[in-house]
């Protein structure tokens, strides 16, 4: 098992309002359940709006791999996870490449998700991650709160 201390964005582009609880439940159980660090542990900062969130801790990789949300969104929707698809796309919103997911069942476009710092490679530092995370909310400063 290998972990990485990272930030990850996700917004809802077409969940029902049920299946957005349940994704949230499921991820806001990601991470240790405890740990001297409290910054390992699961913690959020939820978008004004209330579709969109920004989850920081110390993650199992496995748990947060493109297959894991298929897995997570094939429950929701009660289907095979190779019914979800998912695309991929590249942004630097500081210094390193951020790799934004979309997920989408049926055609439509339900979930994306930014593993910020994570190009083409492997994980980014804490640090790395965190600036990626802290440039994108500066880019988005209304929707987030921040003006």
């Amino acid at each position: 098992m290998a972990f990485a201390h990272v930030y990850l964005g996700m917004l809802n582009v077409a969940l029902t309002d049920p299946q957005k609880t349940q994704l949230v439940a499921a991820l806001n159980e990601l991470g240790p359940a405890n740990d001297p660090q409290p910054a390992h542990l699961n913690h959020r900062r939820i978008r004004t709006d209330n579709n969109a969130v920004i989850y920081e801790a110390l993650f199992d990789e496995d748990t947060i791999s493109i297959d894991s949300v298929k897995t997570y969104l094939a429950n929701i929707f009660g289907v095979n996870p190779t019914n979800i698809t998912h695309s991929v796309a590249f942004q630097t919103f500081s210094t390193i490449q951020t790799a934004i997911v979309t997920f989408s069942y049926s055609s439509t476009a339900r979930l994306r998700i930014a593993f910020f710092g994570k190009g083409n490679g492997g994980w980014p530092t804490w640090e790395q991650s965190r600036e990626e995370a802290r440039a994108y909310i500066a880019a988005n400063a209304a929707a987030w709160g921040d003006t």
